[in-house]
Order: C-alpha cells, then structure tokens, then sequence
C-alpha cells in the first residue's frame, strides 16, 4: 500500500514540466554528493595522509633546513607558518611529524637541538596535540604518545602524565611514571608517594632508566636512603645493586633487618661486598634466626596514604 503510495506521487509530480525537470537535478546531486564524500573520506584517512608524497618531501625539506639554520629568523617564522597552515589540518598529519621529530630514534631528538625542537612543538601546537593522544582509549596510541612526551618540557603535559600515572589504567602507569620521572630530571620524588605496589619488572623497568645518571645516583642516594617509605628504599638498593653503587655500611645493616623481607636481602647482598666472610656469615645467619623466622611482608608496599598525599 505504501509503495502504491509513492508511486501515485511520483507520477503526479513528473506529470508536471517542473517536477520532470526538478527530479533528474536533484538526482544528480545526490551523486555528486556521493562522490565527493567519499574522496573526501579517503583524503582523511591515516594512509592517504602518511602516504601523500607532498607531506613527506615537505616535511623533511623543512626539517633538514630549519634545524640545519639556513633561514633568518624572519625566514624561519614563515616556513613555520606556510607548513602549519598547509598541512597540519589532519590529526594523522600531526601524528606523523610527531613520529618523524620526537620517537627515541629521531636524529632531532637530541640536547643540541632542544632548543630548536622546543619552539617548533609550541609553534606547531603539538603540546597540546600530544596531551589530546595521551587520552586516547586505544593503549598503543597513548604508550606510543608516552614516549614523544619525553622530549616536551610542558608544564601541561607533566599534569596529564602525573594523572595516568596514578589514575591510569595498570598497563599504562609504569610506562606513565617513567616518563614522567624523566620529564622531572631524574628526580625519583614521585616514587616516594607513589600509591601502587610495583612488581619486580617494573622496578627493573625504572631502575633501567638510570643506566646514563650513574654517576649522579651515588651521589644522591645517601639522602635518598633517609627516607622512610619500604617501596621507595627498595627503589635505591635496586639501584645500588644495578649499577654497583657504594652505600654506607650503617645504612645497609639498618636495613638488613627491615620486616620487609625483599628489602633486607637486597641490603644482605650489598652488605656482602663490605664484610669480611665470617662476619657476613655471621650476619646471615643472625637474621635468618631473627628476622626472616617472623612473618611478615614479602615485597615493600606502596605508602598507604601516598594516594592521599598526591591528592594533597
């Protein structure tokens, strides 16, 4: 009945000159419509960005140049501005430049040119594009972005890092702590109020990140063993051990008898390299009667009211 319908109306209406007319042109721009939206989708999908030929020898002619500093500064702003206005108008776009400048591999991610690098992230607002990634519901996007974060000194983005870090999903927040323990110059303050427990790998995972700052770290760690927080001093005599870091003796034989059970061996191990054999027997088998007899924790725990502190 419905189809009878429409077409009693179709025929009333082509019954007419204007409507024999009306009829074909609406019809053909329906298919233009048609045809325009789909080369309009495929010019935005992430392939036809990434694989436009014109992106790629612009980017890296501009590349090449502007950190080989062949433009004055006048020169400079505008190439800046020509290459943001021409082709950062698709997110797959940013995403490629972001590949290209920051991955660890890029041959512009180094001190020389932090500089350099630092204003044409500001310049290219790719700051704040990286901060938008760092939200992404897809988890190879925002590990991805994790490590382009490293190379971007933004107060901004320190806070979205800070957030996944603590509030993150579990397979984003060592990733999330270790680079926001590079973004704050190695200094590992955050771990004192960090409020999850961190398994063996991801204490690897972070005492790896000191394997350039060696030198630094034996300086700093006897103030760090001052502190009071198990997981926190876990972190050091991981470090100690890692990179063979003299601790002081007082320090090592406090700790030897820590109730957490992990922390006191790692200090027994390091203890060995400083007493003489008897005595380092001697040692062990005086906590094994003492202390490893006592129940207690296996690992150091986060600080129960660490969370409370962040917040704080």
């Amino acid at each position: 009945m419905r189809a009878h319908t429409l077409l009693s109306f179709y025929q009333q209406i082509t019954a007419t000159d204007w409507g024999a007319l009306l009829l074909p042109v609406c019809a053909g721009l329906a298919v233009l419509y048609m045809v325009y939206a789909f080369f309009f989708h495929t010019k935005s999908t992430s392939e036809a960005i990434v694989d436009r030929p014109e992106l790629q020898v612009a980017l890296s002619n501009f590349l090449s140049d502007y950190f080989a500093d062949e433009w004055d500064t006048v020169e400079s702003q505008i190439e800046i501005d020509h290459f943001k206005h021409t082709f950062l108008d698709q997110p797959d776009a940013c995403r490629l430049v972001l590949r290209k400048l920051l991955a660890p591999a890029s041959p512009y991610r180094n001190k020389a040119n932090q500089p350099k690098l630092t204003a044409l992230v500001k310049e290219w607002n790719l700051d704040a594009f990286v901060v938008k990634e760092l939200a992404s519901a897809n988890e190879s996007v925002t590990l991805e972005t994790l490590e382009y974060a490293k190379a971007i000194p933004s107060l901004q983005l320190k806070d979205t890092v800070t957030q996944l870090a603590f509030y993150g999903a579990q397979s984003v927040r060592t990733p999330a702590l270790a680079t926001l323990i590079e973004l704050c110059n190695y200094q590992p303050d955050t771990l004192r109020i960090y409020p999850h427990s961190f398994t063996e790998e991801d204490m690897q995972n972070l005492v790896a990140l000191y394997s350039d700052q060696s030198q630094w770290v034996a300086e700093q760690l006897p103030t760090w063993l001052e502190a009071t927080e198990p997981q926190f001093l876990w972190f050091c005599l991981a470090l100690a051990k890692e990179y063979q870091l003299p601790v002081e003796m007082r320090s090592l034989q406090q700790l030897a008898f820590h109730a957490h059970k992990s922390l006191g061996a790692i200090a027994i191990q390091l203890l060995d390299g400083y007493l003489q054999p008897e005595s380092a027997s001697a040692l062990q088998q005086y906590r094994k009667k003492v202390v490893l007899e006592q129940p207690s924790t296996e690992a150091p725990t986060a600080n129960e009211n660490s969370l409370q502190q962040a917040i704080n």
